[in-house]
């Protein structure tokens, strides 16, 4: 049986997803404070596909998209998550400054946060669909916690 902790009233028993999630802009500032500005445009380390900026860039994109489809889960009946070109929009913010990205990562996954911080474990079952995959928000929430952990270490190996 899950729990609600009385004193912040934030769900127990999906807490762990959302520490997961919250983790992960102090996870790129520490990487990035040892960088060079160079070092983002660098070519990526054996094995890699991406360089940090682009990796960065994407990391942004996708902190915006799929934020508002946690919202919209959370929010509204059975959501789609809307597509849209990956590629090109990454391209656009990639142009930014580093500062600039991970500034926006932050504010990004801290409104994620500050609304699954509040969302009871009730919540957490809601539907959507990503790609046609019908997923719960809950599904969503480790998935893209996942996918953003797993940039941050990609970003620490492209800038070695």
């Amino acid at each position: 049986m899950s729990r609600i902790d009385f004193v912040t009233g934030a769900p127990e028993k999906y807490a762990h997803l959302v520490d997961a999630l919250s983790t992960v802009p102090e996870r790129l500032r520490s990487v990035a404070a040892n960088a060079r500005s160079a070092s983002w445009n660098a070519a990526p380390r054996e094995g890699g596909e991406w360089t940090a900026q682009h990796t960065l860039a994407h990391m942004a994109l996708y902190a915006q998209k799929n934020g508002t489809f946690i919202r919209q889960m959370a929010t509204m009946t059975e959501p789609a998550r809307l597509a849209f070109d990956e590629d090109a929009e990454t391209a656009a913010l990639e142009a930014r400054p580093a500062a600039e990205l991970i500034a926006l990562v932050e504010a990004e996954v801290g409104k994620t946060v500050d609304l699954l911080s509040g969302t009871p474990d009730a919540g957490w079952g809601r539907p959507g669909t990503i790609r046609g995959a019908r997923r719960s928000l809950r599904q969503q929430v480790q998935s893209h916690a996942e996918h953003m952990q797993g940039h941050v270490d990609q970003i620490a190996d492209a800038l070695g």
